[in-house]
């Protein structure tokens, strides 16, 4: 076999998991997550994102995309913030206590009741996404997850949460990508509806 054929074989291989993993995904979990968004957004508090290597990337994207991408004039923007963008004190945290506690020890001095920690894994065991969890439960916050085939240990910890159902974690990271711009659309559109409602009216939820 040479190297072309090598390639093509691995690129179809790729793609055909991925679309396995696309028709396998739960959009009732996917609504229960967008619900919990919504929510926060209506409520008027914070979204929270942290994950590691690739998940931090798409933490880093999420938070993004949420607070940018779903405004519309006329109605307030969600505020959002990613735990994995601050390297001081990322870097703080992780030398002067341990890396367990690089999202937790952020959360401690930011988060209040009502926000939302959306958290990403696709292990859904990483210390420190398990602790920042058990963190936000502690200072009554929301929990939802984009997580692994199984959701691992992070599962019981998050109120809702979508799985990504691929076996390989590049497939997965694709997943988790998707839901978070599927979350962003679904935001957009019940800001767009709440920003257009009559004086007085209630906006228009997403379901």
């Amino acid at each position: 076999m040479n190297r072309t054929t090598d390639h093509q074989s691995e690129i179809s291989a790729y793609l055909e998991n991925l679309r396995r993993a696309i028709d396998g995904l739960s959009v009732p979990d996917l609504l229960q997550v967008a619900e919990l968004v919504e929510r926060t957004h209506l409520d008027g508090r914070v979204v929270y994102t942290c994950g590691n290597g690739g998940s931090a990337a798409t933490a880093s994207h999420l938070a993004v995309d949420l607070a940018k991408g779903a405004r519309a004039s006329g109605a307030p923007p969600l505020r959002t913030v990613s735990l994995v963008d601050h390297v001081a004190a990322l870097t703080a945290w992780a030398n002067d206590v341990g890396y367990d506690a690089v999202f937790s020890g952020q959360l401690e001095g930011l988060a209040e009741p009502g926000d939302l920690l959306l958290a990403i894994s696709t292990s859904g065991n990483s210390p420190n996404v398990l602790a920042a969890l058990r963190c936000a439960r502690g200072l009554g916050l929301r929990t939802a997850g984009l997580l692994g085939p199984d959701g691992g240990r992070a599962a019981e910890l998050c109120d809702a949460w979508v799985a990504a159902p691929a076996a390989r974690i590049e497939e997965q990271e694709d997943i988790h990508m998707t839901v978070a711009h599927l979350l962003t659309r679904c935001l957009r559109n019940t800001v767009r509806a709440r920003a257009v409602a009559p004086l007085g009216a209630p906006a228009e939820r997403h379901r």
